[in-house]
């Protein structure tokens, strides 16, 4: 069975979801609802792309108690993935919703230290499917003994194999991955404002709160000067912002809705683009779905996009806009 996206997680995580009445300073708080779910950016982007129809497969090194916690929860999940073993252990993440505020607060940890061979052996394992996928998706953060431009080697290695890399990071694997041949970047306003000390030769840098002409402006010049094909910079208010190479640029903008939790909405974006992409799509119309689904998911417990019906439904209520100079 060929496979059309492999998704690749360098830091993956057991992501454990709770709920209390109220958190407490110095003293025990309560937890009920515990449940635990396979995480990590590529690893919520390949669960939600099977559910969608794509065949992907997950790839990711994993150690340890909650590594093989992690293999059994996607076995379960009927998720295909491949693991690299590692001899340190796979972080676990929590998410705490609190009744009394109604907040969540989402605590993440570093992940495990792997060695030059082991994440040598993750590098070789993203290229051993035959034939090679249509789409590569890295996603998330990079363990702190991996080098930052570890994601740009493997863009160079992609593009010499013919797969489209989506990318999805931040910090300096962010700004080491741009300009290396990457077909799409998706970052928040914040990660793209982070990118101004390294790309940008205005004195007064990206804004991350500078209005949508500004933005529109910005994203621009980077697209122009071959960061990658397609830019997307997703707006704090719901939404998204694309310019592309060839002279796309869409502001689409979600309808106001309750937010439960902000777990796992990026990467429900990024699964719905690249499966619709799959799907021979237009860019156009991936990035809608995108922003719909992550419209959808921000209104759900967990870190997954369940319930494609609504999805659907959330796509009428986003609307597009061409932008033009």
């Amino acid at each position: 069975m060929s496979i059309d996206i492999v998704t690749f997680t360098m830091n993956p995580a057991v992501d454990v979801f709770g709920v209390t009445d109220e958190i407490f300073d110095d003293s025990k708080s309560r937890c009920d609802k515990a449940s635990s779910e396979p995480g990590g950016g590529g690893i919520n982007v390949a669960r939600n792309i099977q559910r969608m129809g794509s065949q992907t497969m997950a790839v990711f090194p994993a150690g340890g108690v909650n590594g093989a916690l992690l293999k059994k929860l996607l076995a379960a999940d009927k998720t295909p993935f491949t693991a690299i073993e590692v001899a340190d252990e796979t972080r676990q993440n929590f998410a705490i919703t609190e009744r009394k505020r109604k907040v969540m607060h989402h605590f993440v940890f570093p992940g495990p230290v792997l060695s030059e061979t082991e994440f040598q052996q993750c590098q070789d394992s993203i290229f051993s499917c035959a034939p090679q996928p249509r789409y590569l998706v890295l996603s998330g953060s990079l363990p702190s003994t991996v080098p930052v431009t570890f994601y740009r080697e493997v863009i160079t290695k992609a593009n010499q194999k013919g797969t489209q890399v989506m990318l999805d990071t931040s910090g300096p694997a962010l700004s080491e991955s741009l300009f290396a041949g990457a077909y799409l970047a998706k970052l928040n306003r914040k990660e793209f404002a982070s990118l101004a000390n390294t790309f940008n030769n205005n004195p007064s840098g990206f804004d991350e709160h500078a209005d949508m002409e500004t933005l529109y402006q910005q994203m621009k010049g980077l697209v122009a000067k071959g960061a990658v094909q397609v830019l997307i910079v997703t707006l704090s208010r719901g939404g998204a912002m694309l310019v592309s190479a060839n002279g796309e640029a869409y502001l689409y903008t979600a309808p106001k809705v309750h937010i439960v939790s902000h777990v796992g909405a990026g990467d429900s974006f990024m699964s719905a683009l690249v499966h619709q992409l799959n799907q021979d799509a237009e860019l156009k119309t991936a990035a809608h779905y995108g922003v719909a689904a992550a419209a959808v998911t921000v209104q759900l417990e967990g870190n997954q996009l369940t319930d494609l019906n609504w999805l659907e439904r959330m796509c009428k209520e986003v609307h597009c806009e061409s932008l033009k100079d």
